[in-house]
């Protein structure tokens, strides 16, 4: 069964491991401190621990992107590579989505594309998503 509204409900991180980890609206950039604290292997780099530390949000979100964490939130993806496990993660959560719904990808240009739901659940290479 679709939920035409599920789609603005999803908020959170798919990990690097392609875990999803759910998180409430507006607290994206604290949990990654949670997940940090954690131990989260790609969280305890000194370079990391630098850019959290910092507290710049931008810097922070710059920096795992370019790790491989894909946020969601407001139904829209950010990110700039995704790994197959992390596609099926995705496929996953928006399968309870209306296939006809769009989600924005926000991307490292900067630029926000919309894609049907139903592409996106259709896709077997993840590097299409970010292209």
């Amino acid at each position: 069964m679709q939920d035409q509204k599920y789609l603005n409900k999803i908020s959170g991180w798919i990990l690097t491991d392609g875990t999803w980890y759910p998180t409430d609206e507006w607290w994206h950039i604290s949990s990654i401190y949670d997940l940090k604290e954690q131990g989260f292997p790609s969280l305890q780099s000194k370079e990391t621990k630098e850019i959290l530390d910092s507290g710049d949000e931008s810097n922070i979100r710059d920096h795992l992107a370019n790790l491989g964490f894909i946020k969601i939130s407001r139904s829209q993806i950010d990110g700039i590579k995704l790994t197959t496990t992390q596609l099926v993660t995705l496929q996953n959560l928006l399968s309870l989505c209306d296939p006809d719904d769009e989600i924005g990808l926000l991307g490292s240009n900067g630029l926000i594309k919309h894609i049907r739901i139903a592409r996106i659940m259709k896709l077997k290479n993840p590097n299409i998503l970010f292209d």
